[in-house]
C-alpha cells in the first residue's frame, strides 16, 4: 500500500515497506528536524544526549532540549495541531520534562500534550531491545526467549494503539479514547519493559541508565494532577478503530493485538501479550526499525540513534 508517506508501516507482517504516512503536510519531516538537532540520545558527548537527560534529571533541573523547537521556529505550532504532536513527540523521546516549556491546554490539546508521551515509549523500547539483544540468559540470547519477545510486541503494539488513537482524536474523532485510555495504555506498557529491564533498570550508570528517568517523567506527565476529568461511563476504542481512517493509520490485526485494548476488560491487571503470527510479526518489524535508525511510531521517520 502505498501514500503520502514513506517509511516501514506499522500494518505489514512481512517487514519494510511503503505505506500511508501518520500524517499529511511536512509534520513528519518537522519532527526530523527536531530529531536531527536533538542528535544520537546515546552518545556520551551530546548535550541533548541521555547523560545529561539523565544529570539534569538527577540534579532537579529541566533537561536541555526544550529551545529547539524555539530555534526551528516550530513552538508556535497551534496547540492541538497534528503538526504539534509531532515535535512534542520526538522531544517526549529524548525527555518528556523537556517539553514542559510547552504545555498546551484544552481538551483538543491534551490529547496533543499526553499523547506526545508515546515518544518516551520509543525510546524505552529502543534501550529495551538494545539491552536484550546484548544480555545472555540460561546460555541463550536473551532477545531470542519466547516470553520475552512477546513482552516487546506487546509494548510495540501499544505504542502503534497509542499513537492511532492520538492521531484520530487530533483530526477530529472521540477523543475519549486518547484522553483516558491512551495515558493507561502508555504506561502499562512502560511498567512491562521496566519489568524485561530486570536489575538493570534500577541502575543510574551505563546506556540504560535513564530508562527510570524516562519512565518516571512520562508518568507525570501523564497523570499529572489537573488532567481530564474520567468520564462517567468506561471509554473503550473498538468503534474508532473499527474505522476507515483507523485502518489507514495501522493495520487492524496489530491493533488488535495490544495489550492495552484489553486493559478495560480484563478482570486483573495482567493482560495477554500478542501470540502466534501477531507477536512474530510486530517483533520482525520492531527489529526491521531499528536496524533501520528508524522511529518505532506510525511514521516510521529516521532518528539519530545509533544501532
Amino acid at each position: 500500500m502505498t501514500g503520502t508517506g514513506t517509511g516501514t508501516h506499522a500494518g505489514s507482517f512481512g517487514g519494510t515497506g511503503t505505506a500511508p504516512a501518520a500524517s499529511t503536510g511536512t509534520a513528519p519531516a518537522a519532527a526530523g528536524a527536531v530529531e536531527e538537532r536533538l542528535g544520537d540520545p546515546f552518545d556520551d558527548t551530546n548535550p541533548y544526549g541521555f547523560r545529561a537527560v539523565l544529570a539534569a534529571d538527577e540534579a532537579g533541573r529541566t533537561p536541555p532540549g526544550g529551545d529547539i523547537l524555539t530555534s526551528l521556529g516550530l513552538a508556535g505550532e497551534p496547540p492541538a495541531s497534528e503538526a504539534l504532536w509531532h515535535v512534542l513527540r520526538a522531544l517526549h523521546r529524548r525527555s518528556p520534562r523537556a517539553a514542559a516549556g510547552h504545555p498546551p491546554t484544552g481538551a483538543a490539546a491534551d490529547v496533543v500534550r499526553l499523547g506526545a508521551t508515546a515518544g518516551a515509549l520509543d525510546s524505552a523500547l529502543r534501550i529495551t531491545l538494545r539491552h536484550l539483544r546484548a544480555r545472555r540468559l540460561y546460555g541463550a540470547a536473551a532477545i531470542d526467549i519466547p516470553y520475552l519477545r512477546a513482552l516487546l510486541a506487546g509494548a510495540y503494539a501499544d505504542l502503534l494503539l497509542s499513537e492511532t488513537l492520538t492521531v484520530l482524536a487530533v483530526r477530529g474523532g472521540d477523543p475519549r479514547p486518547a484522553l483516558f485510555l491512551g495515558p493507561r495504555v502508555l504506561q502499562g506498557a512502560l511498567d512491562r519493559l521496566s519489568v524485561v529491564m530486570g536489575s538493570r533498570f534500577y541502575l543510574r550508570e551505563g546506556e540504560h541508565a535513564v530508562f527510570q528517568a524516562l519512565l518516571g517523567q512520562a508518568q507525570r506527565v501523564l497523570f499529572a494532577p489537573g488532567g481530564p476529568a474520567r468520564p462517567a461511563a468506561p471509554v473503550t476504542p473498538d468503534a474508532l478503530l473499527a474505522t476507515p481512517e483507523a485502518a489507514e493509520l495501522c493495520d487492524p490485526r496489530l491493533l488488535a493485538a495490544a495489550p492495552g485494548r484489553r486493559l478495560l476488560t480484563s478482570a486483573s491487571r495482567r493482560v495477554p501479550q500478542p501470540a502466534g503470527p501477531a507477536a512474530e510479526g510486530l517483533h520482525a518489524q520492531l527489529g526491521d526499525r531499528y536496524d533501520a535508525g528508524l522511529s518505532f511510531g506510525l511514521t516510521g521517520h529516521p532518528v539519530p540513534d545509533r544501532p
